[in-house]
């Protein structure tokens, strides 16, 4: 974690969605490396997958205003979002915000503070609209950005440099 091109721990989180893991150990598990976040100062990439409850439960009470981050590939509820930057992070959103029903996380796209926010590609996963269903990749992140600028009504230019800067604040250059 010393090496110079470390710059987060993670994907940590919680995944219910799948049974690959038993539930006590990926809290357990989920509670130390926010733990070692603490003890290195990196910040942390959160993933979280119909585990909301117990995921701010553990972020609370292992984290809250020690740790900093992203909770990564965001398709929660509005309550998970105001939760999750009430505690500082940072939401970074994938190709779903492009999908058709998508509106209530378009929605919570929309309200991000601009300083808050991140894209993503979730490669090899979520191709945005009209990819969706193929590999994922970075080139096609543009399509995620261009639906993002259009439902916040900034330019994509500005959407650009607001993603870029966040990014290095949070991860460094």
């Amino acid at each position: 974690m010393k090496h110079p091109k470390v710059v987060a721990i993670g994907e940590i989180g919680l995944d219910y969605h799948y049974d690959f893991s038993p539930k006590d150990v990926q809290r357990r598990v989920f509670r130390s490396q926010i733990a070692l976040a603490r003890e290195t100062g990196l910040p942390v990439v959160i993933h979280t997958r119909e585990a909301d409850d117990d995921t701010m439960a553990i972020v609370k009470e292992e984290g809250a205003g020690r740790v900093r981050g992203v909770f990564h590939c965001f398709s929660g509820t509005a309550t998970l979002a105001a939760q999750a930057l009430d505690l500082g992070f940072m939401l970074s959103f994938s190709g779903i915000v492009t999908f058709p029903k998508a509106e209530d996380l378009r929605a919570v796209a929309a309200s991000v503070p601009a300083d808050r926010l991140l894209v993503e590609t979730d490669c090899p996963y979520l191709a945005p609209m009209p990819m969706r269903g193929r590999r994922n990749e970075p080139a096609l992140v543009v399509r995620t950005v261009a639906r993002l600028a259009e439902v916040r009504g900034v330019g994509i230019s500005d959407l650009e440099a607001t993603v870029a800067a966040n990014f290095t604040r949070l991860f460094g250059g």
